[in-house]
C-alpha cells in the first residue's frame, strides 16, 4: 500500500475552471488564517519555521489539524482492514489553500511527517507540493 499527500493552490485549478489534481480525499483550508496577508510572512512557505510557528499559535489551525489527523487515521485503518484491497493500492490525500504556498503546504508536511514516522516501513508515504515550485523564487 502507498499513501500520497499533495498540496495545491485552488486558484490554479478550480478557480480557472480546471479539474483539481487527483485525490481520494480533499481537505480545503481556505477558511483558515492566511499568512499571505501578514507582510513579514508573505514570502515564506509552509515548510519555513516562521510559518510553522505562526500556525502553532493559532487555535483554529491546531483544532483543524487534529480533526484531519483523526480522519486520516480512520481512513487508513478502514482501508487496511478492507479484505479486497491489494498491496498495490494507494490513497491520495489532498490539501488545498488559495495559492498552494502556506496553509496547504504546512498541513501536508505536518501530516506527512506524522504518517511517515507512525507507519514507518509498513506503508510507503510520499509527498508532493504541486504549486510550491511557482513560489520558489521567494524563499521556500
Amino acid at each position: 500500500m502507498r499513501i500520497k499527500i499533495i498540496s495545491y493552490g485552488h486558484k490554479f485549478y478550480e478557480a480557472e475552471g480546471k479539474p483539481a489534481p487527483y485525490h481520494d480525499f480533499l481537505f480545503s483550508l481556505r477558511d483558515l488564517v492566511n499568512p499571505f496577508w501578514v507582510p513579514e510572512l508573505k514570502d515564506y512557505c509552509g515548510k519555513d519555521q516562521e510559518i510553522v510557528k505562526f500556525f502553532e499559535k493559532d487555535d483554529n489551525t491546531l483544532e483543524r489539524l487534529a480533526k484531519v489527523e483523526s480522519l486520516i487515521d480512520d481512513f487508513i485503518r478502514d482501508f487496511l482492514n478492507n479484505k479486497h484491497r491489494t498491496d498495490d493500492c494507494y490513497l491520495t490525500f489532498a490539501f488545498k489553500c488559495t495559492g498552494g504556498k502556506h496553509r496547504s503546504v504546512y498541513f501536508a508536511e505536518t501530516i506527512y511527517k506524522k504518517l511517515a514516522s507512525k507507519l514507518e516501513e509498513r506503508i510507503k508515504v510520499e509527498i508532493e507540493h504541486l504549486d510550491l515550485p511557482r513560489h520558489i523564487e521567494a524563499s521556500c
